[in-house]
């Protein structure tokens, strides 16, 4: 197909420059870029593209070890297929251990999750960068057996690759949610869809309905089909 030679002209600029459009002080996210987001209570973190065919929600402990296995078993594939359009993953912070192992942990770290959304428009933040730091603070959760600060979280952050910008709230410890309120209103969706199991992790599937069978090793990887 020949193009005319303005049009032409356009698409060698675009190639040579890309697609950002800068208007001064405002953010506008790349469409193609799978991004982050709150879901409408404001105690969820949404990551992926709203019109992936799959969508899940993840309920997730930040001390809980068998969260961390699904981090590490599944964490990597799960970004693949929400860069791809293919998944959204709901997160879903829960912070029961605290109570049980008298610490703050737990509210610390998923604080951290809601400050790396927090400003995610302004700062660039995209699912695949929000899901490295999901695996990483899952994988270093040991943090939690000792006086742990906020500069550590801030550097799993950097390690993430999450933007400076947001790397120093966490540092500052910021406040981005309530985490009692948090506690209270995911445990309740929890026992809403799953009233006989009230373990994490636990993945329900939003289309369907249903509560995941993560036993089944290969559950991922069939919801995707």
């Amino acid at each position: 197909m020949r193009l005319p030679g303005l049009a032409l002209a356009a698409v060698v600029a675009l190639a040579l420059t890309g697609c950002a459009r800068e208007v001064a002080g405002v953010a506008v996210p790349d469409p193609r870029t799978a991004g982050v987001t709150l879901t409408e209570d404001g105690f969820g973190i949404v990551a992926g593209f709203p019109d992936a065919p799959l969508q899940v929600e993840i309920f997730t402990e930040p001390q809980c070890s068998h969260c961390a296995d699904l981090q590490a078993r599944y964490g990597e594939e799960m970004k693949a297929a929400m860069e791809a359009g293919r998944l959204t993953v709901t997160y879903r912070p829960l912070t029961f251990l605290d109570d049980e192992y008298l610490t703050d942990y737990s509210a610390t770290a998923s604080n951290t999750l809601f400050l790396a959304v927090d400003s995610a428009t302004d700062t660039g933040t995209d699912a695949a960068t929000f899901q490295n730091y999901v695996e990483e603070l899952w994988a270093n959760q040991d943090l939690s057996f000792f006086d742990f600060t906020d500069q550590d979280f801030a550097d799993i952050a950097t390690d993430s690759g999450l933007p400076d910008a947001v790397v120093t709230r966490i540092a500052d410890g910021d406040t981005a949610v309530d985490t009692d309120a948090l506690l209270e209103f995911n445990f309740t969706a929890l026992e809403n869809i799953s009233p006989n199991n009230l373990g994490t992790p636990l993945v329900y599937d939003l289309g369907r309905e249903q509560v995941v069978d993560i036993a089944d090793e290969q559950w991922l990887t069939t919801l995707l089909r």
